[in-house]
């Protein structure tokens, strides 16, 4: 079967991040079937050097009516994909239904604008679809991307040919467990991993609690632990790349871990089931983002982990949202349920605690998600 033309919109962080995406859908052969379209010439000859296949800038109709790929992989900037869209890939799809040429499929890298906005200004008979990528994929030489989910969003109205479908969903393997879910749940479905970035604060808060009683605890230690606990829940064998051991944490430690990781996967699935997300999807991403943020604090110093969270955290943005919201409802609270749990006093209502913080977490990210394609 004839390999697919690639052009790439976009060739940043991300573009490149799923280069063994590239790999899979074309074997050793990517030099010849792939290019990637920069924005400026800000550093151009380093994503020359690193990328093994032909990296121009700007031109990007030109460079589309040369090449006539069969999949376009758009990956610029938030605030660039409408005109982007609007002015140049709509008039190039005209053209292409004009002369009678076959349409590309789009491959859409961000969670908004949500797939139907292609639809509608592409047309109703362009393959497009929203792919956000796990972006976890080796914690300190440990390949990690199995555990973590990517997913796909297709519009329920358009009704991809088979085999333009799977080689969708195949495309994304290599990043993660590849879930698919509709087109208009692709805001609170990333909310869901906001929610599960808090296991860092899970272990800042044992570890902070643990020394205030005059017992040293390694973040290693209490994320092998939260992971020993865990495996009730989540035990697919992807988790076995790292070992996991409770031995480090005391009984009412562990049944704190229990409660806390077990009411805020809870709170999490009940907010998705407002949206209308299906309980197996919604699972398997909170609970793989558990664990890889779990290993991750495993094998990482804090500092690190911290400043990992300040790169991410962009200003206006889901995982700022996500940190704000748990800081401002949740931080304290869980503080005090540990040490309630430690002194041997959990009560009955502590579990509905946890999970309605991980329910306002979760929502407070997906509002703001949907705010800001409001803005837009």
């Amino acid at each position: 079967m004839k390999k697919p033309e690639v052009v790439i919109v976009g060739l940043g962080f991300l573009a490149t991040y799923i280069m063994p995406c590239y790999e899979k859908l074309l074997g050793g052969d990517i030099g010849s079937h792939v290019m990637g379209i920069k924005g400026s010439d800000r550093g151009l000859s380093e994503k020359r050097a690193a990328c093994p296949f032909p990296v121009e800038v700007g031109q990007v109709d030109k460079h589309l009516r040369e090449r006539r790929p069969d999949i376009i992989v758009l990956a610029v900037k938030p605030d660039q994909i409408r005109d982007m869209t609007e002015g140049t890939l709509a008039p190039y799809y005209q053209m292409l239904r004009e002369q009678g040429e076959p349409l590309p499929d789009l491959y859409s890298f961000a969670p908004s604008p949500s797939v139907d906005y292609y639809y509608e200004a592409l047309g109703a008979d362009v393959n497009a679809a929203n792919m956000i990528p796990n972006m976890v994929r080796e914690i300190q030489g440990r390949y990690v991307a199995p555990v973590g989910v990517s997913f796909v969003a297709f519009d329920a109205r358009r009704q991809w040919p088979e085999e333009n479908r799977r080689r969708a969903m195949e495309f994304m393997t290599p990043t993660g467990a590849v879930v698919e879910i509709d087109g208009d749940k692709a805001i609170p479905f990333l909310a869901l991993q906001v929610a599960g970035h808090m296991m860092f604060e899970f272990n800042y808060i044992v570890q902070d609690v643990e020394k205030e009683r005059g017992k040293e605890i390694t973040l290693a230690q209490s994320a092998s632990a939260f992971r020993s606990v865990f495996r009730k829940w989540f035990s697919e064998s992807c988790t076995e790349v790292l070992p996991c051991s409770s031995e480090a944490a005391e009984e009412e430690l562990r049944a704190f871990m229990e409660l806390a990781q077990g009411a805020w996967r809870d709170g999490v699935i009940r907010f998705a089931r407002t949206e209308g997300i299906p309980d197996e999807a919604a699972d398997r991403m909170i609970c793989g983002t558990m664990e890889t943020y779990h290993m991750e604090a495993q094998l990482e110093p804090r500092e690190v982990l911290e400043q990992n969270t300040r790169n991410h955290a962009t200003p206006g943005g889901y995982l700022e949202m996500g940190l704000k919201t748990f800081y401002g409802k949740g931080y304290d609270r869980m503080t005090e349920l540990l040490k309630k749990a430690l002194d041997g006093k959990t009560e009955d209502g502590d579990r509905e605690q946890v999970e309605a913080i991980a329910f306002e977490v979760a929502k407070a990210v997906s509002d703001h998600g949907k705010q800001m394609v409001k803005k837009d």
